[in-house]
């Protein structure tokens, strides 16, 4: 008789534990399951006219001679740089990108007992030049031609503070992230909550330049340029919160 309280309070102090009650197990499973989300990509752009023009322009020169190639050539890349500066474009904007001195070999049947021997050399000297003035471009490319030029890089535009364009278009790909979060959103029965993650995707945007072409001559009327509108973009990754309805 004298065991029995110690009993009864044992079971009282394990009680709780043994069987807690089954709203606590409800809240538990509901702070598991609302762990979700969704993850979209977002996409946002600006157009915007370019602010100038980058082509790049050379001479390209043959002789018997290295020398002779190479005297010739530079020639006439001094008349093609002593024109553009002329025309107002700054020392700055104008930048030799490559330079080139190539061997020609003959070509002598394939049955014949003579080698293969140089018979002369090209020179190549190209300048990329900057165009601030893009409206005046068709009219500098005519002049280029007139001083000697003879090939021709195609051309690529730019902005002067692309990354401040870039700000206008960042709003904007995350407005589009977070608009394709609630279409699945709503169709998962949910509601979109905090915006938990956001990574924009970057890497350089380059300016290619089209396929190489080769200027014959200055055509009557100047060349025809039309700049257009450049588009620049902002691609992001949102992770969204979802909520229940």
């Amino acid at each position: 008789m004298r065991y029995l309280p110690l009993l009864c309070i044992a079971a009282s102090v394990l009680a709780p534990v043994a069987a807690p009650p089954a709203h606590a197990y409800e809240r538990e499973l509901i702070d598991v399951g609302a762990e979700r989300w969704v993850e979209v990509s977002g996409e946002g752009s600006v157009n915007v006219a370019p602010d100038f023009a980058r082509v790049t322009l050379g001479v390209t020169t043959t002789g018997k001679d290295a020398r002779e190639a190479v005297a010739a050539n530079a020639k006439a890349v001094n008349s093609l740089i002593s024109m553009l500066k002329g025309e107002g474009v700054a020392a700055a904007d104008i930048q030799t990108s490559s330079l080139s001195i190539t061997p020609e070999f003959s070509n002598p049947r394939s049955n014949s007992p003579t080698e293969h021997s140089i018979t002369g050399y090209n020179v190549s000297d190209m300048v990329t030049v900057t165009v601030r003035d893009i409206p005046h471009l068709g009219s500098l490319i005519d002049k280029a031609v007139e001083a000697g030029a003879n090939a021709m890089y195609g051309i690529a535009y730019g902005e002067n503070d692309p990354s401040a364009l870039l700000d206008k278009a960042r709003p904007l790909a995350v407005a589009d992230a977070k608009r394709k979060a609630e279409i699945y959103a709503s169709a998962g029965d949910a509601r979109v909550g905090r915006l938990m993650e956001l990574t924009e995707q970057t890497g350089a945007q380059p300016l290619p330049f089209a396929r190489r072409a080769y200027v014959q001559s200055a055509a009557a009327a100047p060349t025809p340029i039309e700049a257009g509108e450049d588009r620049l973009t902002v691609s992001v990754t949102a992770l969204f919160e979802l909520l229940p309805k």
